[in-house]
């Protein structure tokens, strides 16, 4: 009897299983794809006779809702010869920490040439780039105070000089003050950077932000060398596919 009891309920739950799957395969949606989160990285400009060659390490840490955190990091080769010429990874993030020891993927690199007037984007993992004609982004400073906008303001202060990395800097900080219902919020949102500027390399060798929707950023560069770098970082593979353009092809036009 028990034996027949025993089967009578593993029927029961088979039923029972095999309705709930049918039920969730008849459930249909769309595709629905997560926003993809980036930081901006540290810039470097295409600056002549300041060569330089260092690793590039991001560091993020987000604080969610019920007061955990999720931190992520990173570390990039960058460079730049005495013409100018960058180069840079781009790498994926990893945890921190890292237990499965998930190893970061260069999945793109990048080569800006202000002499041949060309900036390269390339992908590893297809041996293809895709050359572009080359440009600067704007650099406009925003004015310290009251922002056009009447709902944003920007305070700036110089923290003096100091040293990092062996080098010389100054440091400074801005916060910017977003007004209640300025973005949306319903509060106050402040946000502050922190800069460590070398005006021999004209970069900032590291910046921290904190940002209550975004967390806190720091960016910083290590093994950092001023000499020039090895030519090879500056020169795309010579098996990679090259895809130009610099001259795009008119579309047909109709009489």
């Amino acid at each position: 009897m028990k034996r027949l009891v025993s089967v009578s309920l593993c029927g029961g739950l088979l039923v029972i299983c095999a309705a709930g799957l049918a039920a969730q395969a008849a459930v249909e949606h769309a595709p629905d794809f997560r926003a993809v989160e980036r930081i901006a990285p540290l810039y470097f400009p295409p600056t002549p006779n300041a060569p330089f060659l260092a690793i590039a390490h991001t560091l993020w840490v987000r604080t969610l809702p019920d007061g955990s955190t999720v931190t992520t990091e990173n570390a990039r080769v960058v460079a730049r010869d005495v013409e100018g010429r960058v180069f840079q990874e781009r790498r994926t993030f990893t945890p921190v920490p890292n237990p499965e020891n998930k190893q970061s993927i260069a999945y793109a690199t990048e080569y800006y040439d202000p002499v041949a007037r060309t900036i390269d984007r390339c992908v590893p993992a297809a041996k293809l780039c895709y050359v572009f004609p080359f440009s600067m982004p704007a650099q406009s400073e925003l004015p310290a105070g009251l922002q056009p906008d009447g709902t944003t303001y920007l305070t700036r202060e110089n923290l003096g000089p100091d040293t990092f990395a062996g080098l010389d800097v100054q440091r400074s900080r801005e916060t910017f003050t977003y007004y209640r219902a300025s973005i949306g919020n319903t509060n106050t949102i402040l946000r502050s950077v922190d800069y460590w500027y070398s005006l021999a390399l004209g970069v900032n060798v590291q910046v921290k932000r904190h940002d209550p929707r975004d967390g806190d950023q720091t960016l910083w560069l290590s093994d950092l060398t001023l000499t020039a770098a090895d030519p090879k970082y500056f020169t795309i593979p010579a098996d990679y596919r090259i895809v130009d353009h610099r001259h795009p092809v008119p579309a047909n036009r109709t009489r």
